[in-house]
């Protein structure tokens, strides 16, 4: 008896090519995705890495500091930690608004003091490929262009990435 009367023809072929292509796509590099928080200031979507997030909270009883920079927001209770609240509008030089009921501090890690980010909304969690950003449009002013390391489109629509370091070093 001959073994390979009981072996449709091609199928050896075809088991010996599954190793190439096997081989073929080990070889090829994994992209490392990078996951985003994504939400909205007004219209607009922003994201942040997700390594600089600590915390996500309702907005609540935001107390205003007497002298302190237009883009401090106030002083909210995290957890019974007093998070300094940085007003994600004015950073970005948008028009001033009310934050609608329900906003959002978002909480960062990675700074020396407790700092977050006074958001109108969360929308979702974003896996970007950095090769996939695209800069800032060249209609932006300098000062605005400088918070973002560039635009992604994502599920939702297109999303502005922050620069966190640039944004929270506000003069």
């Amino acid at each position: 008896m001959r073994m390979n009367d009981d072996v449709a023809p091609g199928l050896p072929g075809e088991l010996s090519a599954a190793p190439k292509e096997a081989a073929a796509h080990e070889d090829a590099p994994l992209v490392e995705r990078v996951p985003y928080l994504g939400f909205l200031v007004g219209l607009e979507m922003y994201g942040l890495p997700l390594e600089h997030l600590r915390d996500v909270s309702r907005l609540k009883r935001l107390r205003r500091i007497p002298g302190a920079p237009a883009h401090v927001a106030g002083l909210m209770n995290v957890r019974g930690e007093i998070v300094c609240a940085l007003d994600t509008r004015a950073i970005l030089q948008l028009p001033a608004a009310p934050v609608p009921a329900g906003g959002f501090l978002i909480a960062l890690r990675g700074f020396p003091d407790p700092l977050g980010l006074v958001v109108d909304a969360i929308t979702d969690v974003y896996a970007i490929d950095p090769a996939t950003i695209d800069p800032s449009p060249q209609a932006w002013p300098a000062a605005r262009a400088r918070l973002s390391i560039g635009r992604a489109a994502v599920t939702d629509g297109v999303m502005t990435l922050l620069d966190l370091r640039q944004m929270v070093d506000q003069p």
